[in-house]
């Protein structure tokens, strides 16, 4: 039991760790590239703090389960727009450029959506409460779309970067590939520890999976895009602060689900429903709010205090089986 235990502490520090080496190793690659902080933001440190989340599903899925996975994936999500982004605006409001609230927030709902409508219903076959394998290719399709997308529109991007510029480290192209690798090692072995670390505390308690899932994993793999946001929040770098949280989600949904769903058809709980429609809510909040802080598309100090208390709500909810 007490092995158990540290190796599932030791794991999380490794999975964090891992991410962030391979998140600095790509970013600066990236940078050399002259690619913006926004595509930067929601691409390379978007994709890359979902690595721990991936590296759980994936594995999960491998053994034949996804009750951790899913839980993760649909807890990480929802503590990334409320706790993450609610605590980056009080630390910093959240001044965003209209195109990204007119296309990319839509594209987080979009995702959200889509995701959902598939695990539910049949609509690429199989049974309700199913992703099949042609739903996975959907949704891989649809990432690689949006990846598509993002990378004609770097050039745009580029021409409103933020005046303060990026808050990247550069390192020589040797190291930052020797870091890409020693981040992938660490959050695959960290992973591993994770999952197996989170399956005996929900068999030692008496928890399921899934809500081991929604809250101590969910929280714990976004502990690297809360460092990356709240930080870039602090310097001023609007681009890196809210495309990470908004990459992340995309990718979640659409990348995760869909690598996940073509290895093997994903059974979904359907005591997972009501999380998915707060995740959904909390993007659709998120887009909202972006119409009612002073100026436009702003997420002031008081909206960010609201959307911290209402992931406060949620995870009271969630531990108390009120939802």
């Amino acid at each position: 039991m007490i092995e158990t235990l540290v190796l599932f502490v030791i794991g999380f520090f490794i999975l964090i760790k891992g991410a962030d080496f391979l998140i600095d190793g790509a970013s600066s690659i990236a940078k050399r590239l002259n690619i913006s902080n926004w595509i930067i933001g929601i691409t390379i440190v978007g994709v890359g703090t979902s690595i721990p989340e991936f590296s759980i599903t994936f594995l999960e899925a491998l053994r034949g389960e996804v009750s951790i996975g899913l839980g993760v994936i649909l807890g990480s999500n929802t503590f990334n727009i409320l706790f993450i982004l609610g605590l980056s605006a009080m630390v910093m409001p959240l001044l965003a450029k209209p195109t990204w609230v007119k296309r990319e927030l839509m594209i987080n709902i979009f995702a959200i959506l889509i995701a959902a409508l598939l695990a539910i219903f049949p609509i690429g076959g199989g049974e309700f409460f199913e992703i099949t394998k042609n739903e996975g290719l959907i949704l891989l399709s649809l990432f690689f779309i949006w990846i598509l997308y993002l990378v004609f529109r770097n050039g745009a991007a580029k021409q409103l970067e933020d005046e303060e510029g990026p808050s990247l480290k550069i390192f020589a192209v040797p190291l930052s590939v020797l870091m890409i690798i020693a981040g992938l090692v660490g959050v695959v072995l960290g992973a591993r520890w994770v999952v197996e670390g989170g399956e005996f505390l929900a068999r030692a308690f008496g928890i399921s999976q899934a809500i081991i899932g929604l809250t101590i994993v969910g929280i714990g793999t976004s502990l690297p895009e809360l460092v990356v946001s709240v930080s870039a929040a602090k310097k001023g770098n609007i681009g890196i602060s809210l495309g990470t949280i908004i990459g992340s989600n995309v990718f979640d949904f659409f990348g995760i689900l869909g690598i996940v769903a073509i290895a093997n058809n994903v059974s979904f709980p359907r005591e997972l429903v009501g999380d998915f429609m707060v995740t959904l809510g909390a993007a659709i909040l998120l887009l909202l709010s972006m119409f009612v802080g002073r100026p436009k598309y702003t997420i002031g100090r008081w909206q960010g205090f609201i959307f911290v208390a209402l992931y406060i709500l949620y995870l009271y909810m969630v531990t108390t089986g009120k939802i």
